[in-house]
């Protein structure tokens, strides 16, 4: 894959993500070039089509077009799974998704499709792996940032007498430094203590 860009009806665009190194023009060319060209297409017709040396393979989901470009050689039934994976994994992250959770919370949605490609590659297609990553990945930033509501103090950097319990099956290497001050008791798997 090539590139993903979400878009509205409107032409507004909603989400990009490039897997090829491309300067901001020529990124803003595509972008504008593509968008009419999809909106452009009738409803009932095919949701690929050749563009340039690409393929781009689209859907439409309620207010949202999901695009990808692909090379030729590109399955573009698989490209149209990946598609509704991502868009089931928020669905399933935000419960019915829309527009506004899309422009709201647009870092989890990068997020989201960051634990789902890799350089433009399906690295896991299992929902249930990939929701677990993000939900352990929430619990981490909601540990991080926990603070106490009169003081405005934080409640794990502040006091180094917290002692949590925390359950967790992955944790990258890089946050295990950002954590290393504070009393932890890390279940790494059941019934052991690091």
């Amino acid at each position: 894959m090539q590139f993903m860009l979400l878009f509205s009806r409107q032409g507004k665009l909603r989400l990009q993500k490039w897997y090829v190194p491309l300067s901001d023009k020529e990124k803003k060319k595509i972008t504008r070039e593509l968008v009419q060209t999809v909106l452009a297409r009738k409803p009932k017709m095919c949701s690929f089509l050749e563009w340039r040396d690409l393929k781009v393979v689209y859907k439409r989901y309620a207010s949202l077009y999901f695009c990808c470009a692909i090379e030729n050689q590109d399955n573009e039934l698989i490209t149209l799974e990946i598609i509704h994976r991502y868009v089931e994994l928020l669905d399933k992250y935000f419960g019915s998704v829309c527009e506004l959770d899309i422009i709201f919370n647009f870092e989890k949605a990068y997020f989201i499709l960051d634990e789902f490609l890799l350089g433009g590659e399906a690295q896991d297609t299992s929902k249930k792996n990939v929701l677990k990553a993000i939900e352990q990945a929430d619990l981490l930033q909601e540990v991080k940032y926990l603070t106490d509501p009169k003081t405005g103090t934080s409640l794990i950097y502040d006091n180094p007498d917290i002692s949590l319990s925390l359950t967790l099956s992955i944790l990258p290497c890089f946050l295990c430094y950002d954590l290393q001050n504070v009393d932890f008791q890390i279940h790494l798997f059941p019934g052991t203590v690091h």
